[in-house]
C-alpha cells in the first residue's frame, strides 16, 4: 500500500510541476504574440509613408549623368511622360519587381530612367537589364540627387510622371501605377 501512496504522490507532483510548465509556456506564448503584433504595426504604418513624391507634388531639381554618358536633370523630363523605378541590387522586393517593372516599361509611351542603388560592382547586373528599356543611373545611396528630387526613400519605388513633371503616381508596387494602356 506503501507503493501505492508514493506512486499516487509522485504522479501528483510531476502533473503540478506539468501544470506550472504549461502556464509559463503559455505565458511566453502571449509575450511573443504581442511583440509579433507590434512589430506587424510598425510594419504596416511604415508602408503607409509615402515611399516616393506622392501624386500631385512637383520633381525637385536634380543632374546627373547616365551609364551611357548622358547628362539629365529636371528640365529634360518636361515634355513627355516618365516612368521612374529605383532598385537595390541587395533588395528582395527589387528582385521580384524589377521583371514588373520592365514588362510596364515595354509597353509606356514616354521615357523611362531606372536608377540602381549601390556601387558600379554591384549593379551590373541589374544596369543590363534595366538598361534593354531605358537610360540607367547609378547612385550610391539615398542621398544621391535623383533620389531626393523624387523622394525616393525605399526599395523599390516607382514613380510615374506627368509631361509637366508633376508625380501622377508612385508606390513600391507597379499596382500603384495605373495601367499602361489607360497612359
Amino acid at each position: 500500500m506503501a507503493i501505492l501512496t508514493a506512486a499516487v504522490v509522485l504522479v501528483g507532483i510531476l502533473c503540478v510541476i506539468d501544470l506550472l510548465l504549461s502556464f509559463g509556456i503559455i505565458r511566453r506564448l502571449r509575450e511573443q504574440n504581442e511583440a509579433l503584433q507590434l512589430v506587424q504595426q510598425q510594419q504596416t504604418a511604415g508602408l503607409d509613408d509615402d515611399i516616393a513624391l506622392p501624386a500631385g507634388s512637383a520633381v525637385g531639381a536634380f543632374a546627373a549623368t547616365t551609364v551611357g554618358g548622358t547628362e539629365l536633370t529636371n528640365v529634360d523630363i518636361i515634355g513627355s511622360p516618365l516612368l521612374i523605378g529605383f532598385f537595390s541590387p541587395n533588395c528582395e522586393p527589387c528582385k521580384e519587381r524589377m521583371p514588373q517593372f520592365i514588362e510596364y516599361a515595354t509597353r509606356f509611351n514616354g521615357r523611362v530612367i531606372a536608377v540602381a542603388s549601390g556601387s558600379v560592382e554591384e549593379t551590373t547586373d541589374m544596369v543590363a537589364r534595366l538598361g534593354e528599356v531605358g537610360d540607367v543611373l547609378v547612385e550610391p545611396n539615398e542621398e544621391a540627387p535623383v533620389h531626393k528630387a523624387f523622394g525616393a526613400k525605399g526599395y523599390p519605388a516607382m514613380c510615374l510622371v506627368g509631361d509637366d513633371g508633376v508625380v501622377q503616381a508612385s508606390g513600391w508596387e507597379m499596382a500603384a501605377l495605373p495601367v499602361p494602356a489607360a497612359l
